[in-house]
This record gives C-alpha cells, structure tokens and sequence, in this order.
C-alpha cells in the first residue's frame, strides 16, 4: 500500500492505533475530501499549494510555512484550488495519549483556547522545524536499516514537538491567521460544545439565537458541512466514549451526554463508533 492509500485509510476511519505518523504529501489531482474528524489531533505544515482549511465553521487561507492545528473530535476539510499548482504538505498524526504523557499538549490546548487553528512563525523558528521535520523522514526513510531507528525517529519527532510547543507559547502573535466564519454559527457551536449533556432541541437553539429553524438549520450546515442533528449526536457519543474511558457506566454516560434512552444512544454510538458502548475498552 502506498503512502496515498496509506492517508486515505486513516483520513476515512479516523482512528489512530500508533503514537504517531509521519507523511509527507504532494498532490497536482484536485482533492475532494469530505468533512470529517478525527480520533488524534494532526499537525500540518503548508509547503505549497492554493489551499484553504475549514475548521469548526472557521474557514483559513494558508500560506507556505502556516502550521495547522486540528484538535482531536474537530470537524474539518482542506479545501484546494485546481489551478494546476501542487499541494505540498507535511502531516504529523499524533495520538492525546502519546502528547498527554509526555506534556506536549500546550500547542494544541492553546489553539483551542484562542479559537485559532492555524500558527504562523518567524522565518528563522519555521526554518528549523521545517528542518526537524525533514530529520523525521529521514529517520523514518532508514528505519529499517539502522541500529535503534524506530527509537531514533521517536526521539526526533519528540524533539520536534518540544521546539514547536516552544514557539507556539513563546511567540505572542503565532495565532494570529485571520478567518472568515459566521458570527452565528460559532456560538452555535460554542454552545452545543458546552451543553451537550442538556436539551438540544431544533426549537430550542433556534429560540435562543432568535433564528428561523429554517434558516439556523441551513446556514449551520453551509458554514460547517454537517446538520446541526448530525454535528449535535456525534459530539455526544464523543463525549460519552471518553466518559467510559475514564471509567464511568455506560448508563451514567449516556446520560450525561444527552440522550434520552440507552437504546437509541447504543444505536447511535454502534453506528458512529462500529461496537457498542459496551465494549468500549478502559
């Protein structure tokens, strides 16, 4: 399987089974890749290429050298221009557990706290993370054939993510990528983020943000690809897997995460997630 095929299968499940993955991609093809979300966070580097990143109702026009953060559980695509131009990227998929244990999390913990996905560098600290990233598929290039080279890439993927977390909270101005989104739509997210455990209802979002239920439901699914039902029940099942892998009921769980009955919200979570709430493991 080549290294396409390789980023189609992860893009599609969403699901990482490693600390992390290294790919360095370069595409001339204009891409269709429907929105989506993932199980791990990923860092991308812009190389080259006339491209845009939707991210949670947040639409970003890149730039060589942009860095773009997209949390675990965010709803995201790249949008890319067919000019005839190539889309050059480097992409790091990193598992929460391998960044949490190693306390490198601050970056992407930043980026939420700013709403602000993309982070833009100096030419000299962007320099040397492009020239750490370049060690990496080095590293990885030779693996096989050197002494300790799973270690050493390890350790060099490590390193730059040491350097970027720096830089990211050195540098005051780093999230500062201006992006278009709908006023609206981002304090409907907001506020579906931090109530899913309560009422959800169509009626009641609507009401509370003096919308038509008409127009709420269409311009929410033209800023973020999803309806508001689909953004809303996937966020809670989210929501409820975590809970249970810190050891809650399942039933506690579907509870807290909104839905109404533990048949419909063990539907849900087999359709979302392929097993049942049941056999989540802890």
């Amino acid at each position: 399987m080549n290294i396409k095929d390789n980023l189609k299968e992860y893009e599609q499940k969403g699901y990482l089974n490693k600390d992390f993955r290294f790919f360095h991609i370069s595409d001339k093809e204009e891409l269709d890749i429907p929105y989506h979300y993932h199980d791990f966070h990923k860092l991308i580097l812009i190389l080259d290429g006339n491209v845009k990143y939707m991210i949670e109702g947040r639409e970003y026009e890149l730039l060589p050298f942009d860095f773009v953060l997209v949390n675990r559980f965010y709803i995201h695509r790249p949008v890319v221009s067919s000019d005839g131009g190539t889309y050059d990227r480097i992409i790091l998929y990193l598992s929460h557990s391998f960044l949490e244990s190693n306390g490198l999390l601050d970056a992407f913990n930043i980026s939420a706290e700013k709403d602000s996905h993309v982070a833009r560098f100096s030419a000299n600290i962007s320099a040397e993370l492009l020239d750490m990233l370049k060690l990496i598929e080095d590293d990885m290039a030779k693996e096989s054939s050197e002494y300790a080279g799973e270690l050493t890439t390890r350790l060099d993927v490590l390193k730059m993510l040491i350097a970027f977390n720096k830089a990211c909270i050195s540098e005051e101005r780093a999230f500062g990528a201006e992006a278009r989104y709908n006023r609206r739509v981002i304090e409907l997210i907001e506020y579906i983020t931090d109530n899913l455990g309560s009422d959800l209802s169509i009626d009641l979002l609507a009401d509370k943000f003096y919308m038509s239920r008409y127009h709420m439901m269409r311009t929410f699914k033209k800023e973020t690809g999803y309806s508001i039902h689909r953004y809303i029940s996937e966020k809670r099942i989210l929501k409820a897997r975590d809970l249970i892998i810190s050891g809650m009921p399942t039933t506690a769980a579907c509870i807290e995460s909104g839905f109404k009955d533990y048949s419909s919200f063990s539907r849900a979570f087999k359709n979302q997630l392929g097993i049942l709430p049941s056999d989540v493991k802890i």
